[in-house]
């Protein structure tokens, strides 16, 4: 087995419309589409739990083909639960942006939140890149960084 890339990344949020206001309209991500995926048996035995339910919103960037998928679970209903970036299993995205003090000032204005403002990153004495969480409408962390220098080998 080998694997043939990364087709996309998922979050389970708890509105399609909060969400898409956060990662289309403010990070700029494009809508595919919105699906109701129901009464699909391949989707029970896939997520384990009968008669899933689900509204499904696929966006993709723009420029280098990234898709990210909205999961909206009607059956089994969705559920809360504390997120914290330490716990095992937390997981987030990140974006690479340009501007991120001035992305950093629309996602205020428009009322969603973060963890810190952005930060310089150092690495051996020179500032890399710039770095912030900010947290979707459900409170997933999603880094927002503009890249200075090179993130990987640095």
């Amino acid at each position: 087995m080998s694997l043939k890339g990364c087709h996309h990344h998922g979050f389970t949020v708890s509105d399609i419309d909060n969400s898409l206001r956060f990662y289309r309209d403010l990070l700029g991500l494009e809508l595919v589409r919105i699906s109701e995926r129901r009464e699909l048996p391949s989707y029970d035995q896939i997520l384990g739990y009968e008669d899933v339910a689900l509204t499904v919103a696929l966006l993709r960037h723009p420029v280098n083909e990234f898709l990210l998928e909205l999961f909206v679970y009607h059956n089994p209903k969705g559920r809360t639960r504390a997120l914290d970036n330490t716990f095992v299993g937390a997981a987030h995205v990140a974006f690479e942006v340009e501007a991120i003090d001035a992305l950093y000032r629309r996602l205020i204005d428009a009322g969603f939140a973060a963890i810190n403002p952005p930060v310089d990153v150092e690495r051996n004495g020179a500032v890399v890149a710039r770095a912030m969480y900010a947290l979707d409408p459900d409170g997933i962390s999603v880094e927002l960084f503009e890249e200075f220098g090179d993130l990987v080998s640095s």
